[in-house]
């Protein structure tokens, strides 16, 4: 482990360049979709291969990994492919939720004209639609295939979580160090009720769901080395060094060598690389853990399930509410004050088995997802902006889920 040191002063190196300059927050959006065919079967490698490169457009950079077609980018998103076809796209940072609902919507709409050309539709949804996770092929790359054999060590339900799930994730920007910290705990502690807003999981392997926070549930059995909340999270240290220091001593499972995948099993970075780091091994090295908040030169909030655009606009809307706001930041951070990583968990595992029912933190989750949603309208200045979290309004006013929601959300 002599390369630690090193490497560690590397990754710090790294969260400390990607701290931006204060100013109005940006944010990233990720979404997943399941693509299937329109009798609900799964949808090849080949097929969605074909289905990127007919909506690449003549500027658009095609992306190769390991020698094959795996989506491409352009100055708006990116396209690509997670490991059982689920097809993302990766908006670039901006600073207006309109504009990036406008990015998203204009995508899926090509993506709906292009999928029932050939016969596919694009689902929205946390846990595949019509499917059990065991029916669903991994893509021929090499990372996932050494992952999904690594987890079948360490959980019961990797194959569910690389196969059958798919998550819209917010990314947002950090000022500093200390700003990194506070955001990274606020986003942990909201984690829960996040959670509940999202969840959009009307199937589970193939029947019907009746459950709350499926793939919520999924995930806490996966790898707990690099799941669920930093563990180092609440400590007094906990910083920029703290957690290099904890992505180091996580079995990497893949190394990435010069677009080269090699398969390194428990081996950490620093058996697998030298002490000085280059840039895409260390944004590798931090792509291998999969917390529900995850640091890279952005915060990566992953708790949210894939769900239709209004409620991505309603979830980027919150979030961009609460952390773009240094006064309700410092309230979450303060109505939470005192609550533990294990705090976190409980409230976790109590909104998968109450749902509206549960108790997080020592009180009603109802009580706070009023007082988020709230201080959240509170923190927006027009009405046009508020409007955007209407959707979420509505779903706790009637003690409803997305996938309770009396219309089909495709």
């Amino acid at each position: 482990m002599s390369n630690l040191p090193a490497q560690k002063q590397e990754l710090v190196r790294y969260f400390t360049e990607g701290c931006k300059p204060q100013g109005k927050l940006t944010l990233g959006v990720e979404v997943e979709h399941f693509v299937t065919h329109t009798d609900g079967s799964p949808v090849t490698f080949e097929e969605v291969q074909r289905v990127m490169q007919e909506m690449q457009g003549t500027h658009d950079t095609p992306v190769y990994i390991d020698g094959l077609y795996m989506g491409y980018h352009n100055p708006l998103y990116s396209v690509s492919l997670e490991p059982a076809c689920q097809l993302e796209i990766s908006i670039v940072p901006k600073t207006e939720v309109d504009d990036i609902l406008t990015i998203y919507q204009a995508f899926d709409t090509a993506l709906a004209i292009i999928l029932a050309g050939h016969s596919l539709q694009a689902h929205t949804v946390g846990y595949h639609p019509t499917r059990r996770a065991e029916q669903l092929p991994l893509i021929p790359k090499k990372r996932y295939q050494a992952m999904d054999a690594y987890f079948q060590q360490t959980g019961s339900r990797g194959i569910q979580m690389m196969r059958a799930t798919a998550s819209t994730q917010v990314c947002i920007d950090y000022y500093s160090e200390k700003d990194c910290v506070r955001k990274f705990r606020a986003a942990c502690l909201l984690s829960p009720l996040f959670a509940l807003l999202t969840d959009n999981a009307a199937m589970y392997q193939g029947l019907p769901n009746h459950t709350y926070g499926v793939r919520t549930h999924v995930w806490q059995d996966v790898d707990h080395v690099r799941c669920g909340i930093p563990p180092c999270l609440m400590d007094e240290t906990f910083g920029f060094d703290a957690y290099a220091e904890l992505l180091l001593n996580t079995p990497l499972i893949v190394a990435s060598r010069d677009g080269v995948t090699e398969e390194v099993g428990s081996r950490t970075a620093p058996e697998v690389y030298g002490p000085a780091l280059s840039r895409s091994e260390m944004e590798h090295i931090l792509s291998m853990v999969f917390f529900d908040v995850r640091l890279k030169s952005y915060l990566e909030i992953r708790v949210g399930d894939s769900m239709p655009a209004p409620y991505i606009a309603a979830y980027v809307q919150l979030i961009r509410a609460v952390f773009s706001s240094p006064a309700a930041l410092e309230g979450v951070l303060r109505h939470y004050a005192g609550a533990t990583v294990a705090d976190i968990e409980a409230a976790r595992q109590a909104v998968c088995a109450h749902g509206y029912g549960a108790v997080v933190y020592g009180r009603a989750i109802m009580q706070e997802l009023a007082w988020l949603l709230a201080q959240s309208k509170s923190r927006l200045a027009s009405a046009e902006e508020r409007r955007l979290l209407d959707p979420f309004i509505h779903l706790v006013n009637e003690r409803k889920t997305i996938r309770e929601e009396d219309n089909e959300h495709e």
